[in-house]
């Protein structure tokens, strides 16, 4: 196992791309390598054609989940656990374990796995299960050593996104002698998995730090070096801007912050987490959660009328009742009666489980029409750069500016990610609440 760290603007994506594009891939064999995002994959691909014109046959780039089902959960499963999925369902699932739970498991049943499930199938596939039998130990051997025959190389980007199960899946991976190239920055683990760290600490003598930094200026790093450890802090190139900070206090822009953003023509906004004056309203988990909310209507409404409707009836009736229910919950609606309004109807029968999920949908959906001034989460731009962003600075980042909390978490990685996506002019809007409680003089003592 080969580690690479590589922080901000290193230009890790055209080292990682250099690298595979130099390996001297035996016929029959593949470099497989995956990122966490379909944008991540496109970069890749992109920086790959840049080098060499093309993506050469024995290279695939993916997403990790689309490799870890694909390679192994979809031709391998069902060699050892006897039942084979037939499709991958993206639904939103609820936040309370049992009724995601109840999702997951009626989803198998029809034969579908959820997304999030992929890397403990894959697991199951190359390490173990707690209930591994004999014979399932043996054919795994067996799945690992055909594996290797064609596997040449797994390359991981942005690995510090790795879970739990996908830690597994590499370390048992690693065992059975495949070769793995790891690339990422445990700075900016911001799902807090803290497995990429782990890697590094078990494996030092494979690890090197990449610490140029092609996007930064001096001024830039000069904070964010500050939440690095010696050898992860970073140096500006030759070719940097000098760069600039600039403090803006909440308190003196006034109520139209609005405004004051739109006179910027900021590239990226972006705060840690939404409040009552910045939305940082999100299309894609809209998305995920109509999805959800059409499942779970869907299927009630097949209870009832299955045997009167067409499938593409069933279909069309699920998305039209969808559409009215979110409809009732904009217009300032409770999700429960808008529920037995259907039920009342004859739309569908009442069933507690079930009813409970669509109200759980109906109830994100409520949440998500915020008001405030619309800016960009940190997780949502994280990747990204610009010449000019504002970073709204809110009382949970403060104290890792402060240095009052030196601890390695999500939170100090947000403000990681904050601080070092501007390529020239990065100001700092410096919310009341913040002022309010840690001094204007000391904030921008710690911001210069």
């Amino acid at each position: 196992m080969r580690i690479e760290v590589a922080g901000a603007g290193a230009g890790k994506t055209s080292s990682m791309a250099s690298r595979i594009l130099s390996e001297q891939v035996p016929e029959g064999k593949v470099v497989f390598c995956v990122a966490f995002t379909n944008a991540a994959v496109h970069n890749i691909e992109s920086r790959i054609i840049g080098q060499n014109g093309s993506v050469p046959e024995n290279v695939k780039v993916s997403t990790i989940h689309s490799f870890l089902y694909s390679e192994l959960v979809q031709p391998y499963y069902h060699l050892l656990f006897g039942s084979r999925y037939e499709k991958i369902s993206t639904i939103n699932l609820p936040y309370k374990p049992q009724l995601r739970n109840a999702i997951i498991s009626n989803l198998e049943k029809e034969g579908a796995l959820h997304q999030t499930m992929i890397p403990k199938r894959a697991k199951w596939v190359v390490d173990k299960k707690s209930d591994d039998k004999a014979t399932t130990k043996r054919m795994r051997k067996r799945v690992l050593s055909f594996f290797g025959y064609y596997c040449h190389k797994i390359v991981v980007d942005e690995a510090q996104d790795i879970d739990d199960d996908m830690l597994d899946v590499f370390l048992a991976l690693d065992q059975a002698g495949i070769k793995l190239e790891l690339f990422g920055d445990p700075k900016q683990d911001l799902r807090g998995h803290k497995c990429f760290r782990k890697l590094i600490s078990t494996f030092p003598d494979e690890v090197s730090y990449k610490r140029d930094c092609h996007r930064c200026p001096e001024a830039h790093l000069h904070l964010s070096n500050r939440l690095a450890c010696e050898a992860e802090r970073q140096v500006a190139d030759a070719k940097a801007r000098e760069g600039s900070i600039n403090v803006y206090f909440e308190s003196d822009v006034g109520p139209d912050v609005a405004k004051f953003i739109e006179n910027g023509r900021y590239g990226l906004a972006y705060i840690s987490k939404k409040n009552a004056r910045f939305n940082t309203h999100s299309e894609d988990v809209c998305h995920a959660n109509d999805e959800a909310l059409n499942h779970d209507l869907e299927s009630q409404i097949r209870v009832k009328h299955g045997n009167t409707l067409t499938e593409l009836e069933l279909r069309r009736e699920a998305f039209f009742v969808a559409n009215q229910m979110k409809s009732l919950i904009i217009a300032g609606q409770h999700a429960k009666p808008v529920i037995y309004k259907y039920v009342n109807s004859g739309v569908f029968d009442f069933d507690n489980k079930r009813c409970s999920r669509i109200a759980e949908a109906l109830s994100r959906l409520s949440n998500s029409q915020g008001g405030g001034v619309a800016v960009r989460s940190i997780e949502a731009i994280k990747g990204l750069e610009d010449t000019k962003c504002l970073f709204i600075l809110t009382t949970d980042l403060t104290p890792y500016l402060l240095g009052d909390n030196k601890q390695d978490n999500r939170t100090k990685h947000l403000l990681y990610v904050a601080l070092t996506r501007s390529l020239d002019e990065l100001s700092v809007l410096v919310t009341k609440e913040v002022e309010d409680k840690y001094g204007r003089e000391r904030i921008k003592k710690a911001l210069t």
